[in-house]
C-alpha cells in the first residue's frame, strides 16, 4: 500500500533572493493600497493566516485556549481581626518589654514633632496638629484616671489602639491605659510647657485620628 502524500509539507519558494521577494511582496501591496499609504507599514502590520492549519499548530492553540481558561490564582485575603487577636499579629513578646529598647523610638519621635511644631508657630495651629500628631514613642504621664491605680504611670507609648494607649514605664513593665477614662501630660524638646491630652477627645485609631475635625469643647468629664 503506498504512503500518502503528506499535505502539511513545507513550500519552498523558487525565489533565492530575498531581496527580490521582499521587493515582490512591496509591488503587491503598493497595487493594493492607496497612494498616500506606506506599503511598509501595511506589511509590517501582516499577520499570518493559517488556511489549513497543521495537527501541530492545531494543538498549539488548544494547549493556549486551555491556559487562558485557567482560572487566575485566588487573591491573598487579608485577615479579620480575631484572626489577627488569635494570631497575636500586634502582642509585643515578652522579651522585648525593655523601656532602653525604646528610647531611640522616642528621638524619633522628638525629631517628628520638632519638624511639626515648625510649621507653624501658632499656639491654636498648633494644638489642632498636636491633636492629629502620631503619639508612638511620647512620653506620656497619667495625671487622672476614673482607677487611681493607673495615676502616676509614667513611660513611652509603644502602641496605640482605637481605645488604649499602651505604654512601657522604666522599670520595664507594659501596661494599657484606657483613653476614655484617663487624662495625660506630655512635654516636648522643642516647644517649652506641659500639653494635657484628654483621652476621651483620643478615642480613634491614629490613622482615623490625623484626618478628622476636632471641634473644641469647653470641659470633658470622666
Amino acid at each position: 500500500m503506498e504512503k500518502p502524500e503528506n499535505l502539511y509539507q513545507s513550500l519552498h519558494s523558487t525565489q533565492k533572493d530575498p531581496i527580490k521577494d521582499e521587493a515582490a511582496v512591496k509591488s503587491v501591496v503598493r497595487d493594493l493600497v492607496y497612494e498616500t499609504t506606506s506599503e511598509e507599514k501595511v506589511i509590517q502590520n501582516l499577520k499570518p493566516v493559517r488556511i489549513d492549519p497543521s495537527p501541530e499548530s492545531l494543538g498549539e492553540a488548544k494547549s493556549l485556549k486551555k491556559k487562558k481558561m485557567r482560572k487566575p490564582h485566588e487573591k491573598s485575603r487579608r485577615l479579620n481581626a480575631r484572626e489577627r487577636r488569635a494570631f497575636k499579629v500586634y502582642d509585643i513578646p515578652a522579651e522585648a518589654h525593655k523601656y532602653d529598647i525604646f528610647v531611640q523610638l522616642n528621638k524619633l519621635w522628638q525629631g517628628y514633632m520638632a519638624e511639626v511644631y515648625s510649621q507653624g508657630a501658632n499656639p491654636s495651629q498648633f494644638a489642632q496638629k498636636l491633636l492629629k500628631a502620631d503619639f508612638h514613642g511620647a512620653i506620656f504621664k497619667v495625671i487622672k484616671s476614673k482607677n487611681p491605680s493607673y495615676v502616676g504611670i509614667e513611660g513611652i507609648v509603644v502602641q496605640e489602639t482605637l481605645s488604649v494607649f499602651k505604654i512601657i514605664s522604666k522599670n520595664n513593665k507594659l501596661q494599657q491605659i484606657p483613653k476614655i477614662s484617663s487624662v495625660f501630660t506630655m512635654e516636648m524638646e522643642c516647644c517649652p510647657g506641659v500639653f494635657t491630652l484628654y483621652g476621651p477627645q483620643l478615642q480613634f485609631r491614629a490613622a482615623d485620628r490625623a484626618v478628622k475635625k476636632f471641634k473644641p469643647k469647653p470641659s470633658i468629664d470622666l
